[in-house]
């Protein structure tokens, strides 16, 4: 059986850890009406970085994109998912990926199952193939896949069905100069879609502001 939608509002923001003043910026993005934060996974440095924009925020739902299961330990998870779940009830979204190795499905089940205390209607999982699509909507409230076409979208929601959530991350170049914008544009597509140079834990920030709709 599906996982129940989980309510994310209809456009998002994405926001790097990495970028000073991130702080600061999640609660503009609040007080602009965003009803969901994203914090993008590779500069995280802490899980405490998440813990910190759930409470400098008051009503927006704070949602990992994502917590890498190779860097952080589902009993980690868990414990962090408890404290902001006591002290300010509903508004952390564990999102969840990042498995490496020879089979990353089995080991994102595995972590799954680890992570009992946290309840499926709270998790999204980060999912582009139709297996991970099938995980998401088995063991999720949504799946999150990044940078895809209206194609892909359709066929996504076909196989997810009506029942479960689907966020789709898009980047957007705010520039009123065509021809700079898409060079912009361009520049960090190809970076998104790179393989890593740097140390997992390093910081990085695109010259975009993404939003997840």
């Amino acid at each position: 059986m599906p996982v129940p939608k989980i309510e994310l509002g209809s456009i998002g923001a994405v926001l790097s850890p990495g970028d000073s003043g991130f702080l600061d910026t999640a609660v503009q993005l609040e007080e602009l009406g965003y009803q969901t934060i994203w914090l993008t996974g590779g500069p995280l440095q802490s899980l405490r970085q998440i813990a910190d924009v759930v409470r400098a925020t008051r009503r927006a739902r704070v949602a990992s994109a994502i917590i890498s299961v190779d860097r952080f330990g589902a009993d980690e998870v868990s414990a962090l998912y408890a404290d902001l779940e006591a002290a300010h009830p509903g508004r952390f979204v564990v999102g969840l990926g990042g498995a490496h190795g020879p089979n990353p499905l089995q080991t994102l089940t595995a972590y799954l199952d680890r992570l009992a205390t946290v309840p499926a209607t709270a998790r999204v999982m980060a999912a582009l193939g139709p297996r991970m699509l099938d995980l998401a909507r088995d063991r999720a409230a949504g799946a999150f896949p990044v940078l895809v076409t209206p194609g892909y979208t359709a066929d996504a929601r076909s196989r997810l069905g009506d029942d479960t959530t689907l966020a789709v991350e898009q980047l957007v170049v705010v520039e009123t100069l065509s021809g700079r914008g898409r060079s912009r544009a361009g520049r960090s597509v190809s970076s998104a879609h790179s393989p890593p140079t740097r140390p997992a834990s390093a910081g990085w920030a695109l010259p975009t502001t993404r939003s997840r709709s």
